[in-house]
């Protein structure tokens, strides 16, 4: 019965799914001393099946693998983890593996967790290489800080590190690609926790990635960018022509032809926009997200400056914030172009109405002046029309005056004839009079009174 009580409601389709995101890609705790190796790999479309390498070195290790989930999975091997993770637009694989090294900082750098790896199987993965990151996790020497051993550990000019977590750990990069293309990362712990040190190694991997993907627009962006100063110098100039037509003497028939002219133009330059804007919206809007995924990592490290150092967050903004504030800036130049076409297209088809709008008054004033000519006109020739048709009318009187004379001769002809001039045209002007009413209001439509 109480079971009964508990039941829940029917669940919302994605509840389960929804509710398990917050579990989704946690981090994979690193062995002190360890390694943990990282590639990133661009989807291709080709590629049919993402988890076939994962089942590949499962039997390569002689290890059986249940059903493998489609977003993230992590299996162990003899001596080796392995962590994959599919993501938007690129999948990874990271290598989780101990080291046998002494205290202390070694002469020179360990062996990566890549070498637990059968021969070619790494190259053998589908999709294109992002990034590629070693991170080597070893315990710090009591009292020993010094600076000059790391150094020598990285080829690249500038050092860059801080302490992180608190304190409790130092790490160092000099962001440059070894020879076999690889960013290496040096952690030496000084008091942190397997949840710290598997936070943190997951952090400096996610840095290593998605600064390169957030990076991906700014060739986009540089290539666009003469075409965006093309075409805004196209739409100043069809600017500055729309304000010349305003001061212009021109006539009426040069003016409509400039200005259809230059509604063409503008439509050709927005419509060159827009293709732009299609062809980057999406990669402009990735950058963005990537870049503030690092930013949210660096802050997440909780840096603190080591001497002289420069610290993760003060290199990255020093040295790629101007490439993706370049990207944000083109993606903002797009969006304000774009505006400022439909403004100018605004303005010009405002124009080109008001003079349309005149032309169909002068039309219409044509229309009235013509009609009023042909009323006077009609009248005229009703006035005529109605004197010949008086004359032919009495002549007919007449002839009948003549006739009937020889039965009555006391009827005078010409008197009859003279009587009925005025009757005769009274009767035609009032018959002509009604069927020019009747024919005006057949014009005017049936609400016409």
């Amino acid at each position: 019965m109480t079971d009964r009580v508990r039941q829940l409601p029917p669940e919302h389709p994605q509840r389960r799914r929804l509710a398990n995101e917050v579990h989704a890609r946690p981090p994979v705790a690193i062995p002190c001393p360890g390694a943990a190796a990282c590639v990133a790999l661009w989807r291709v479309e080709s590629a049919q099946d993402d988890l076939a390498p994962l089942r590949d070195l499962a039997q390569r290790h002689g290890v059986a693998v249940a059903a493998l989930s489609s977003a993230h999975v992590v299996l162990d091997l003899p001596g080796l983890r392995v962590k994959w993770e599919r993501h938007s637009e690129f999948t990874s694989y990271t290598f989780f593996t101990p080291l046998d090294v002494a205290d202390g900082s070694p002469p020179g750098w360990p062996t990566s967790a890549f070498a637990g790896l059968p021969p070619g199987w790494l190259a053998e993965l589908p999709g294109r290489t992002l990034a590629a990151v070693d991170v080597v996790l070893l315990p710090q020497a009591q009292g020993d800080e010094s600076l000059e051993p790391i150094a020598q550990l990285f080829s690249g000019p500038t050092l860059v590190g801080s302490r992180v977590a608190g304190g409790t750990a130092r790490v160092f990069t000099d962001f440059e690609l070894s020879a076999d293309g690889r960013e290496r990362w040096l952690v030496l712990d000084a008091g942190m926790t397997r949840g710290q040190q598997a936070r943190v190694a997951q952090r400096l991997t996610e840095i290593a990635i998605y600064r390169v993907t957030s990076l991906l627009a700014f060739p986009l962006a540089r290539e666009i960018g003469p075409a965006l100063s093309a075409a805004e110098a196209r739409l100043a100039a069809a600017t500055a022509r729309i304000a010349e037509l305003g001061r212009a003497t021109l006539s009426p028939l040069e003016v409509q032809r400039e200005d259809r002219r230059l509604l063409d133009e503008l439509s050709q330059i927005a419509a060159e926009v827009e293709r732009s804007v299609a062809t980057t919206a999406y990669r402009f809007s990735a950058a963005r997200a990537y870049w503030d995924i690092v930013n949210n990592r660096v802050a997440e490290l909780r840096e603190e400056r080591i001497g002289g150092v420069a610290t993760i967050g003060e290199f990255l903004a020093r040295r790629l914030a101007p490439a993706i504030n370049t990207v944000l800036a083109t993606a903002r130049r797009q969006h304000d172009l774009a505006e400022r076409i439909a403004r100018a297209s605004d303005l010009l088809r405002t124009r080109v109405d008001v003079a349309r709008e005149e032309q169909n008054q002068k039309i219409l004033a044509a229309m009235d002046r013509r009609g009023k000519v042909s009323l006077r006109m009609q009248q005229t020739v009703e006035g005529l029309s109605v004197a010949a048709i008086t004359y032919y009318a009495v002549g007919l009187v007449g002839y009948l005056a003549k006739g009937i004379k020889h039965l009555w001769p006391a009827i005078e002809p010409d008197w009859v004839t003279a009587a009925a001039v005025p009757l005769l045209a009274l009767l035609i002007w009032r018959l002509a009079h009604r069927i020019r009413a009747e024919l005006m209001r057949d014009s005017e439509g049936p609400g016409a009174s």
